[in-house]
């Protein structure tokens, strides 16, 4: 069973290198998902495409070619495809299945996908009728393929007019809507430059576009904005001062981060709290309610509640949190601090729970100009507290690694932090929240002990025996402070060097 690499059916998605998904597990995956389609979804159309890796059109082909063989009639989006160009995309052909082949910020010589169902609903282990991904890893498993039948059509779609339009309509940024506005991005040679080049043209936005060209072997390096490393030209060229922001892309364009024009970056949880008054002026009622991941500066989701909002902890993932948002219809939106943001978009008449990074962007943009105060005093908030942004260890085993997350937790508890695992609907978190100071549910009004810290660990679901940590406090010191403990409890379990990413 090893031989089947059956370790690429991660939580959200499916990732591997691409060296374990060989020809022939490519077409026994692609019959397995093909199977899904017709037995669990119903479906008999798909919605294709690839982001900027270089085996992209590769397992495209294949996949293509053995759904079409199993009676599905393909419907393909040419080129490089972002992840939320493919989700307005399904939005277009809401009754369609969808897969999008590529691996987001993984290195480059890795593949995956990324699968939806009809109405751009997640599907993911344990999410999605007869459980999802796990459903697709049983067929899979017993390769079993589908009936032959009559073959599926090939057919084009191409979304990028309309899901421009659109995002531009949302944003509330007509044509030269940005006109002269001076603005930086760096998409890191991944999906997302040509569709947000073409955007920010139409707004007669003053763009400096850098590392447009989509190119699968990613010569910067990983494509992460969190990596220093690869963001280090686009960082360098903010602090010249010729800009008034700067936004950062990851390999396939769903997550962006954001920084001023000197170079400063505003985390994610304060770049939300700066634009929901906007987006909430959408959502009418009384019970309206945000998701912030359970790495939200504690400041933030304080900035998020003032603009007349519940704000809850949530499941990371991108598939955990549109399912969350389809199973609750009171949550209109949602942050990680991983550079994922949600909403639930009205189009046609329907509600998508999705990703659009491009309204996005749009939106920060066209406030970031128009209320630069509002982003100063967010940036002066967040100068108030301490951030060690999320970073990893990989371990020798998951017992070892299971072992090191019990005892940072005990390190914690025993110096007085209380543990959070479940949401407040009762969902696993598949992650612990530790919070010392401050409570775990913060309104407007929350008052905060003065040396109030807040640690994050969680096992990470898209990389081979990492763990993750993050950090959040009161002062730089105890941020430092927490780390150094984190990092000496769990060398005692074999934790291996630092890694970001």
């Amino acid at each position: 069973m090893s031989d089947l690499n059956l370790s690429m059916f991660r939580a959200y998605d499916i990732r591997t290198p691409s060296e374990f998904l060989t020809v022939e597990l490519a077409i026994r995956l692609a019959r397995a998902e093909a199977r899904y389609f017709h037995e669990c979804l119903g479906v008999r159309s798909v919605l294709v495409g690839h982001d900027a890796r270089s085996m992209g059109p590769h397992y495209l082909n294949i996949t293509s070619e053995i759904y079409r063989k199993s009676g599905l009639d393909v419907t393909l989006i040419p080129g490089a495809c972002s992840t939320s160009k493919f989700y307005f995309a399904a939005m277009d052909n809401s009754a369609k299945a969808g897969v999008l082949i590529g691996a987001s910020h993984n290195p480059a010589g890795d593949t995956g996908r990324k699968i939806i169902g009809p109405g751009v609903c997640p599907i993911a282990r344990d999410i999605g009728p007869m459980g999802g991904l796990r459903k697709i890893e049983d067929f899979y498993r017993n390769d079993l393929g589908v009936p032959q039948t009559t073959q599926g059509t090939l057919s084009l779609h191409d979304p990028t007019e309309n899901y421009i339009d659109y995002s531009m309509s949302l944003a509330g940024v007509p044509p030269q809507g940005l006109e002269g506005f001076p603005v930086l991005h760096d998409y890191l040679n991944g999906a997302a430059g040509y569709e947000m080049m073409e955007a920010f043209e139409t707004a007669a936005a003053d763009l400096h576009p850098i590392h447009a060209i989509p190119d699968g072997g990613f010569p910067l390096g990983d494509p992460n904005p969190v990596k220093e490393s690869v963001t280090r030209e686009g960082r360098l060229q903010l602090e010249t001062g010729k800009y008034r922001m700067g936004v950062f892309f990851d390999g396939d364009g769903d997550r962006i981060d954001f920084y001023s024009g000197e170079g400063r970056y505003l985390s994610s949880s304060f770049v939300y709290a700066a634009i929901l008054p906007e987006i909430l002026k959408r959502f009418e009622g009384e019970d309206r309610e945000v998701f912030a991941c359970l790495k939200s500066n504690p400041l933030a989701v304080m900035e998020m509640a003032r603009a007349g909002v519940q704000v809850s902890v949530n499941r990371n993932g991108h598939s955990q949190i549109k399912q969350s948002m389809i199973d609750y219809p009171e949550i209109l939106g949602g942050v990680e601090e991983s550079a994922h943001y949600y909403e639930r978009f009205r189009y046609d008449g329907q509600d998508y729970c999705t990703e659009n990074t491009l309204y996005f962007v749009l939106l920060v943009t066209r406030l970031w100009r128009d209320r630069p105060e509002a982003f100063d005093r967010l940036f002066e908030i967040q100068s108030q507290t301490a951030r060690e942004r999320e970073w990893g260890h990989r371990f020798p085993s998951d017992e070892s690694r299971v072992s090191a997350l019990l005892a940072v937790e005990k390190e914690f508890t025993v110096d007085g932090a209380s543990a959070m695992k479940k949401t407040s609907r009762g969902e696993d978190l598949e992650a612990t929240l530790m919070r010392r100071g401050l409570p775990f549910n913060i309104d407007a009004a929350t008052r905060l002990d003065p040396d109030w810290l807040q640690v994050c660990q969680r096992v990470s679901q898209s990389e081979n025996g990492l763990a993750r940590w993050e950090v959040a406090a009161a002062r730089k010191e105890l941020a430092l402070e927490a780390k150094e403990r984190i990092q000496r409890v769990i060398r005692e379990h074999g934790a291996g060097k630092e890694y970001q990413g």
